[in-house]
């Protein structure tokens, strides 16, 4: 099966532009993981990747400051202790991905710490010219805009400026009343709209509900060129998808399940539509769904899951029972090599399949499933995403 770069969501809107406060009183906070794509100057970036990964805070996006994603997005992280100022320095990104896909953060919530007693400072580099000087001509002073002397003049003028181009570091405080410094896993993180706009970082932002957060460092490319629409479409059909089939069902929570569909698809080299069709069937996508000891959306029996250590109670958690649901049929495939086989093994158990005293009824009414959901995605305009 083909590996997807896929990305996950937990249901709330990032409003990347809010204002963030400080309180007084309230010091340890929630984040929450951002189960979005990260695309940064064109290259998506798995958040459960990264070592310190991205998470929300009141409804922002901020970002962890060292050097895995300094490297990434171009900067350089210096703490002065004696003066408690961090430095950011913006820089050149060196690398455009990751050395390597490991799952490091599996949807974690961080719990942070809002950090008051020291200044962040932006320090990015700017270019400017020289003063057009004087030049001297027979002990006459003038411009260069004033003699030209059949266009040499001007020729050598626009030679000696390109020579006077001098790089000027540009430094500015961090507004800690408008942005608060977090600290989670002891490193400090900051809000990105912080290095946007008229910030001397001057990165532009796009957020897109069903692909994730766009970033381009680069102040003449505005991030919104490397959208993804295939792929936003596609998520968004899918979402919608699950309403059609459960109407009870608001569609941010039916884009939290594709996201986290899409996720341990991802993780456990399965199909996110495999992993959806057998939802369909098993639960109509209800996360409370109890079927004698089955129970949530994979319909994960209780027997069968305290065996790998998960309690009844965590199968009510979407992601638990998708996480474990996918990992169960992934390992059948392997097993077995064989689609059919595997999903008969996934319901009635591989001793069935050893006595050979199985039916294939439960595949087919699967694989039905698989074909109903890419007729949906096709027929309704949605397409089949950009990795299909």
């Amino acid at each position: 099966m083909a590996k997807k770069l896929i990305s996950v969501w937990l249901s709330m809107t990032v409003l990347l532009f809010s204002t963030i406060t400080i309180y007084a009183e309230e010091d340890i906070v929630q984040g929450q993981f951002l189960n979005r794509t990260i695309d940064i100057n064109g290259n998506r970036i798995e958040n459960y990747y990264l070592e310190n990964p991205v998470f929300l805070y009141q409804g922002t996006a901020y970002l962890p400051l060292n050097g895995e994603l300094g490297s990434l997005l171009g900067f350089t992280v210096d703490m002065d202790q004696e003066s408690r100022t961090l430095t950011l320095t913006k820089t050149e990104p060196f690398r455009t991905s990751l050395p390597e896909g490991v799952l490091k953060s599996n949807l974690t919530y961080p719990t942070a710490k809002v950090v008051k007693d020291i200044d962040i400072v932006l320090k990015a580099e700017e270019t400017r010219r020289r003063p057009n000087l004087p030049v001297s001509l027979q002990g006459i002073s003038a411009t260069a805009a004033d003699i030209d002397i059949g266009g040499q003049l001007s020729t050598m003028r626009r030679a000696e400026i390109d020579a006077l181009r001098i790089p000027v570091f540009v430094q500015e405080s961090l507004d800690k009343e408008a942005h608060s410094i977090l600290l989670a896993n002891d490193v400090y993180h900051i809000p990105v709209k912080a290095l946007t706009g008229d910030s001397n970082f001057g990165w532009n932002l796009l957020y897109d509900n069903y692909t994730g957060l766009y970033i381009s460092t680069d102040a003449e490319v505005p991030a919104n060129a490397y959208f993804d629409r295939a792929e936003s479409d596609y998520n968004r059909g899918l979402a919608q998808y699950i309403v059609s089939r459960n109407s009870e069902i608001s569609i941010d929570k039916a884009t939290m399940m594709v996201f986290l569909f899409r996720h341990e698809a991802k993780v456990n080299d399965v199909d996110e539509i495999l992993l959806m069709a057998m939802a369909q069937k098993e639960s109509t996508f209800r996360t409370d769904a109890v079927g004698g000891t089955a129970i949530g959306l994979m319909q994960i029996t209780v027997g069968t899951a305290s065996r790998h250590g998960i309690s009844k109670s965590q199968l009510y958690d979407p992601h638990t029972n998708i996480e474990f649901g996918a990992k169960y049929i992934s390992d059948k495939l392997e097993h077995y090599d064989d689609k059919v086989l595997a999903l008969t093994a996934y319901n009635a158990g591989g001793a069935a399949i050893s006595r050979g005293s199985y039916t294939t009824r439960y595949a087919g009414r699967i694989t039905d499933a698989e074909a109903s959901i890419r007729n949906f995605l096709i027929n309704k305009g949605f397409g089949l995403g950009s990795e299909i």
